[in-house]
Parts: C-alpha cells; sequence; structure tokens
C-alpha cells in the first residue's frame, strides 16, 4: 500500500468522523417558532471551522480519488 493510498483512507475516515460527531441543530422537535429562530441565528465560529475543515477533506479526499485513479 502506497502513501497516498494510506492519506486517502486517512481523509475519508476523518470526514466520516467529522460528520457523525457534528451535532446538528434540532430541527426535528420544533415547530414554526424553532424554524424562525433557525434563520436568524449564525453558526458559531467552531462551527464555522468544522465545516470548513470538511469542506477541505472533502476537496482533498477527491483530488487524492482522481490522481490515484490515474496513476493505478
Amino acid at each position: 500500500m502506497s502513501l497516498l493510498e494510506k492519506i486517502w483512507i486517512l481523509v475519508s475516515i476523518s470526514i466520516i468522523f467529522i460528520i457523525l460527531s457534528t451535532d446538528p441543530k434540532d430541527s426535528a422537535s420544533g415547530g414554526w417558532d424553532s424554524q424562525i429562530s433557525t434563520v436568524f441565528t449564525s453558526a458559531s465560529d467552531s462551527q464555522k471551522f468544522v465545516k470548513q475543515l470538511n469542506w477541505l477533506l472533502i476537496t482533498l479526499f477527491f483530488l487524492l480519488t482522481l490522481s490515484l485513479s490515474y496513476l493505478a
């Protein structure tokens, strides 16, 4: 197994961990009031960081997948 494949596996596990560990806002247990309040609330800095990190890892995963498919 090459280094590129090991990094690909690590990135994929990281993406899965981040997605499963983030707690989305509880949108299922509310009515009209919770829908209105979620429109006017903004995400915290830590939530923005996790979201940006996740998109960065997804982009890296895509690029690694392309490079592995062309190199193999």
